[in-house]
Formats: structure tokens, sequence, C-alpha cells
């Protein structure tokens, strides 16, 4: 886990730079900063994720750390995005921006760490690791395109929210929580309705955020 995540991590700095220049360039100081914000907020979520992932790993039942993991990381994701918002996010574009960029790192992130399963071509450890964790279809254009619509919507949708008032973070907590369940239960055996229900979520979680920005 420790390897996986400093090599993601590293991956994502990289692309982060190349990031910055391109948005810079393409949208703007302003823009691209928005974006950015929202990319380093992502990190910052990542590394609060690491108390819960040292208390979790203690318990001796690894579908109980699984499932306790996923619900503590839905609360820290979601509390670093709102003092993210609060910091730093004033209106719909900027929002809109912010949650791309949160949504852009995790990709990022999630293809990273991935594909470092793959070190080896004849290694059947890596495929069957990633299997278990239900990401072997993820190697497919069409399920990556589905994993990268379903994300965005729903970091959009989470981020409008939020910008609009802190009141709604308990709805993006609880739909943080079903998405990261939802995976965390259904995945390994039950991939396409997974992934159904997150792009259900998300779609729902975007359409409320654009209802209520106006």
């Amino acid at each position: 886990m420790g390897r996986r995540l400093r090599s993601g991590a590293a991956v994502l700095l990289v692309v982060l730079a190349g990031l910055a220049a391109v948005f810079t360039l393409l949208l703007g100081p302003e823009q691209a900063g928005a974006a950015l914000l929202g990319a380093l907020g992502w990190l910052v979520a990542l590394a609060a994720r690491v108390p819960a992932v040292a208390s979790t790993g203690r318990l001796h039942d690894p579908d109980r750390g699984r499932t306790a993991l996923a619900a503590a990381s839905a609360v820290t994701d979601e509390v670093v995005r709102l003092l993210l918002v609060l910091v730093g996010v004033t209106g719909f574009a900027p929002a809109l921006w912010a949650g791309l960029g949160w949504a852009v790192a995790e990709l990022v992130f999630t293809t990273a760490t991935g594909l470092s399963q793959f070190t080896g071509a004849l290694r059947p450890s890596a495929v069957e690791l990633l299997s278990a964790e239900g990401g072997v279809a993820a190697i497919h254009p069409l399920h990556v395109l589905l994993r990268g619509a379903t994300t965005t919507a729903f970091h959009l949708g989470a981020t409008l929210l939020l910008v609009e008032g802190p009141w709604w973070l308990p709805a993006t907590v609880a739909a943080h929580a079903v998405v990261n369940l939802a995976f965390t239960r259904w995945a390994r055996h039950r991939l396409p309705a997974a992934e159904l229900g997150c792009a259900v979520v998300g779609a729902l979680l975007l359409v409320a955020g654009l209802a209520v920005s106006g």
C-alpha cells in the first residue's frame, strides 16, 4: 500500500505540474488557479485518510476494515472539500473548475496506482489483486470513460453544493459514503452494479448542485 501511494503521488505531482502549465495557457490564471486548488484539495484529502488507514489496518476482519475505511474517508474527503471552498472558492464558475481539478487529481492517482500493479507483464498476482479491487474492467476504454464521467459528475456536484453553504455537508458525506461502500461491497463480484449505482449517485449530485446554484 505504501509503495502504491508513493508511486501514485509521484506521478500525480508530475501530471499536476503539467496541468498547471496547460491550464494557465488555455484557461487563464483565474480558472487555472481554481482547478489546481481543487487538485491540491484532493491531495490534502488523501493525506487526511492516513490516520483512518492506520486505524482500520489494525482490525482483524479485512471486510470490516475496508467498510470502516470507506465510511471514514467519505467524512474526511468532504470535510476537506468544505474547508477548500470556504477558504478559496466563491461563485459558480470557480466551483466548477475546483470540482474538475479534484476529479482530475483522483482519476490520475487511481490510474497511476492501478497501472503500478502491472510492473511485470507475466505477473498474475497483479491481475488477481486488481480484479479483487474491481479494477480489471478499467482497462477497457468504455469503462475508463464511464468512470471518468461518474467521478467528474460527483465532484462537480459536491463542490457546487458546498459552495452554496456548509449545511450541504451531510448530503455530500452521505453520497460519498454510498459510493465508497458500493465499491467496497460490490466491486469484487458485481462491478457493473457498483458502477451503475455510482453513476446514478454522481448524476443526482450534479443535478442537485446545478439546481441549488440557480
